[in-house]
């Protein structure tokens, strides 16, 4: 038998004995898995617009936010009887974002965790290694161009926004594609509101692009001591909807797209420039 066969076989046997909860975001993607898990342990968020086994656990939802809208929803509509640990992932954790191997060694654990392999390519200036190589990204919200902005212009308005005097960071660390272990006090840490609040700011489009800003913010959120603001712990009004729209707005109507990519490899070019220098006296 081959190596794939044994380690089938081990992921059934650790999402079998698993007593976490596994919230999961399906659109497209094989969710076989998912049947083995404890029928009571799970939901699936279908984005999918097809319909799922009557044998499975799963609630139909907009297909808006990517995966990160169903853990929103789950986490708003389960705010006062949240499980004690709760798995965050999409439905092709296995195939993009986490080795078969890996998720075996690290789905038992009960702290919050990243779920992400630490051998993806880092190239520095633009990502950074830290001590526990995990998947640090240079702040410059590079990707903003590629997706529809409604509330914020970028990255570093929506953290100022969320957060309470918050210093905007060098870098994101953050797990590409967002899965994570996150117990529940982590999750408690962050008013009802303050998740609504989000929920708003990433559902008004399938791909939108407060849904790559969330996705970054993710661990400041849950595992960090920076306090939200105050505006967030209170449900916005559609007057304060209305205003961010507009600076959203105004903002980009400022930009200009070819001058930022010219600053952005101005900025790289020197610490490259002593990257290939190292590289080359090693």
């Amino acid at each position: 038998m081959d190596k794939n066969f044994y380690i089938e076989n081990d992921i059934s046997r650790a999402l079998k004995g698993n007593e976490s909860f596994f919230c999961v975001s399906h659109y497209k993607n094989d969710i076989s898995w998912v049947e083995d898990i404890k029928k009571e342990n799970y939901i699936i968020y279908n984005k999918s617009n097809s319909k799922l086994k009557k044998s499975i656990n799963y609630i139909n939802i907009e297909n808006v936010g990517y995966n990160l809208y169903s853990y929103l929803h789950f986490i708003v509509n389960n705010y006062e009887s949240l499980p004690k640990v709760i798995v965050f992932c999409k439905d092709n954790i296995f195939i993009k974002h986490l080795k078969k191997e890996k998720f075996i060694k690290l789905i038992n654990r009960k702290v919050f965790t990243n779920l992400e392999d630490n051998d993806q390519v880092r190239r520095f200036p633009i990502y950074i290694g830290s001590s526990d190589y995990n998947y640090n990204e240079i702040n410059n919200s590079w990707y903003k161009y590629n997706y529809p902005r409604l509330y914020f212009s970028d990255f570093n308005e929506y953290f100022k926004y969320i957060f309470k005097e918050a210093v905007t960071p060098d870098f994101n660390n953050f797990a590409p594609g967002a899965n994570y272990i996150v117990p529940k006090s982590h999750i408690l840490s962050r008013s009802k509101n303050f998740y609504l609040n989000l929920m708003t700011f990433i559902s008004h489009n399938q791909f939108s692009c407060e849904s790559h800003f969330l996705e970054r913010s993710l661990i400041s959120i849950w595992n960090s001591n920076i306090e939200s603001s105050p505006i967030m712990n209170e449900l916005l009004t559609n007057e304060e909807l209305e205003i961010l729209k507009r600076n959203c707005l105004n903002q980009k109507k400022t930009e200009n797209k070819l001058f930022e990519k010219l600053q952005r490899k101005i900025k790289h070019f020197p610490l490259l420039f002593v990257e290939i220098i190292f590289k080359f006296i090693k």
